[in-house]
This record gives structure tokens, C-alpha cells and sequence, in this order.
């Protein structure tokens, strides 16, 4: 309601349940259009608002042309739907499309030339600003360590037993004395190697505890995500409607956060649904690659770090 949507076009049964088509895909929009307000995208936010009023000014031109209510030719779920659809997907909109998601108008030629132009505009806009560096790695300044300005509110400091540090504060520590992620993945105390993914998993925990780490240093273990596949991760939180800076034991709807869950948009359904040992090789390898980046996405966005991209 506070988002200026009405809630009777809402069916009953969702307003009561708090879930349904209808609030899910309002969600999924209203939820990727704050996450890039808060990342301080505003040209985009500018844009998706531009996008989601021209399909209302086409809804009510052809609501006062059939002599409909408005609601009539385009219900709002459909109609964020479809904006959520066009501003994510790199290719226009089809009228085949339009009619698979259910819009039924005699104005849909229409409605795909205004989707059409959008998208147009919005690539030419998107090109001028930043070079059509889409992939572009994530960069840092050499020799500099970031620290937030305080640790996630929900990280909890384990201690063991037998050191009196958490484990991720031996890797850290020898990483803050100069050794390379990689001599420290083989050269354990215990005597018996890690994975150098490990050891990067524990010095981004270091990050959301608080700790300085020098990023420049750790990108060279195990690459962060470059822009466009950041981007794919912000849509994931925003598809699967987890707030990863959320405690993780409830962060999923009120159930604990599993990257599988969050990367289901990259990985699909299919996917979620194989046991361990029915992945192919193929599919274990791509997990595994999204969620060594995941790793990153989660660190940053947990102690608010934005990243920076270019070549």
C-alpha cells in the first residue's frame, strides 16, 4: 500500500495469506527497484519508473478507447510483470511473448512498440554511460584494505575451544601478515591442505566481522563477480525475494538461506530439484562457479561495500 498499489486489486485470499501470483510478482518488482535505489542506481530507478508509466499511459489510452476500467485491459501484477520482464531481459519484448503472459488487449501492437522504444532508448542511454562495459571486472585500489565501518549486525564470533579463535581468524591472520591465500590452503596446521575457496570464504567472513582485508590481494586467489554477473545476483535477491542481509536462519521466507535457493534464477528448477549425486559435471562446476561469487555478493552486501567495475 505504501507503494501506491491498490490493495483491491489484490485478491482476497493473498491479502490474508500474504502470498499469490499477484503479490509475489509485485514484490519481486517493487523489491529489484528499492535494491537499486539503495545501491544508488538512480538513472535506472529513473528509468524503470519511465518504463512502468508508459505501460500505464498505453493501458489507459486503450481503457478509455474499448471503454474499460483499466484494471480491465491490465491488471497491475501483469502489468509490473511485464515491466520486471522488459527492463531484466536484453532482447524486446515479443507480441507472442505479451500474449503467453496473458495480456489480452486489442492494443498489444501498441503495447509492443511502446516496449519496444523503452527498450531502445534504455540500451542507446545505457551504451553512452558506460562504454557497453556490461562484464567489466570488479576493481580495487592496490594496497588498500577496506574495513565497514562495523560488522554485520548478524555475524556471530565462534571461538574454538582449543585456539580461542574462529576458524576463519587463522586464515585470516596469516593472510594479514602477507601470506598468499593459496600457501595458506597448504599449509595448515592440522597438516592436512583446504581448499583455497575456503580460504577465501574466510576472509570475506573476516569482512563481515569487521576486519580490514585487502581485496586487490584476495581477488587474486578467486576473481569477485564482474558487473554482469553481480547484476544476475542482484536479481536473484530481488526474483527470490531473499534479503541476504537478513539473519541467514530466516532470511528465506522465514526459512534458512541456502545458495541453492538463491541462485535457483541461474541455475533453475531443474537443477534444485536433482539430488547431490544426480548433478552432471556440467552442473557442478557452473554451481560451484556461482557460488564462489556468491561468496562475494554476500560479504559486500552484508557490511555494505559497493563495488566498482572497469577495465
Amino acid at each position: 500500500e505504501s507503494k501506491g498499489v491498490d490493495l483491491e486489486q489484490i485478491p482476497d485470499e493473498e491479502l490474508h495469506s500474504g502470498e499469490g501470483e499477484c503479490i509475489t510478482a509485485l514484490k519481486i518488482w517493487y523489491n529489484y527497484v528499492d535494491s537499486l535505489e539503495n545501491r544508488g542506481k538512480s538513472d535506472l530507478v529513473n528509468g524503470l519508473d519511465d518504463l512502468k508509466s508508459r505501460i500505464e499511459a498505453w493501458r489507459m489510452d486503450m481503457a478509455e478507447r474499448y471503454r474499460m476500467a483499466p484494471a480491465a485491459v491490465l491488471e497491475e501484477h501483469l502489468l509490473v510483470k511485464i515491466a520486471y520482464a522488459t527492463a531484466t531481459c536484453t532482447t524486446k519484448m515479443s507480441k507472442e511473448a505479451l500474449i503467453a503472459a496473458g495480456v489480452r488487449s486489442n492494443g498489444i501492437d501498441e503495447l509492443t512498440s511502446v516496449l519496444g522504444d523503452w527498450v531502445d532508448e534504455n540500451a542507446k542511454a545505457s551504451a553512452k554511460s558506460d562504454g557497453e562495459a556490461n562484464d567489466a571486472p570488479m576493481t580495487f585500489t592496490v594496497g588498500e584494505s577496506v574495513k565497514a565501518s562495523k560488522p554485520w549486525r548478524h555475524a556471530v564470533y565462534k571461538p574454538n575451544k582449543k585456539t580461542g579463535k574462529a576458524v576463519w581468524e587463522v586464515s585470516y591472520d596469516q593472510f594479514a601478515n602477507g601470506t598468499h591465500p593459496q600457501t595458506i590452503a597448504m599449509t595448515q596446521a592440522s597438516g592436512r591442505p583446504i581448499q583455497v575457496a575456503t580460504v577465501v570464504g574466510h576472509l570475506l567472513d573476516a569482512l563481515e566481522h569487521g576486519r580490514a582485508v585487502d581485496l586487490h590481494r584476495l581477488s587474486s586467489a578467486s576473481p569477485p563477480p564482474t558487473k554482469a554477473e553481480w547484476e544476475q545476483l542482484a536479481r536473484c535477491e530481488v526474483e527470490t525475494c531473499i534479503n541476504v542481509t537478513e539473519d541467514p536462519a530466516t532470511s528465506q521466507n522465514g526459512e534458512r538461506f541456502t545458495m541453492t535457493n538463491f541462485l535457483l534464477p541461474i541455475m533453475g528448477t531443474d537443477f534444485a530439484a536433482k539430488e547431490y549425486k544426480q548433478r552432471t559435471p556440467e552442473e557442478s562446476e557452473k554451481f560451484s562457479k556461482w557460488c564462489k561469487l556468491l561468496k562475494y555478493y554476500l560479504a559486500f552486501r552484508r557490511v555494505g561495500v559497493e563495488p566498482s567495475f572497469g577495465n
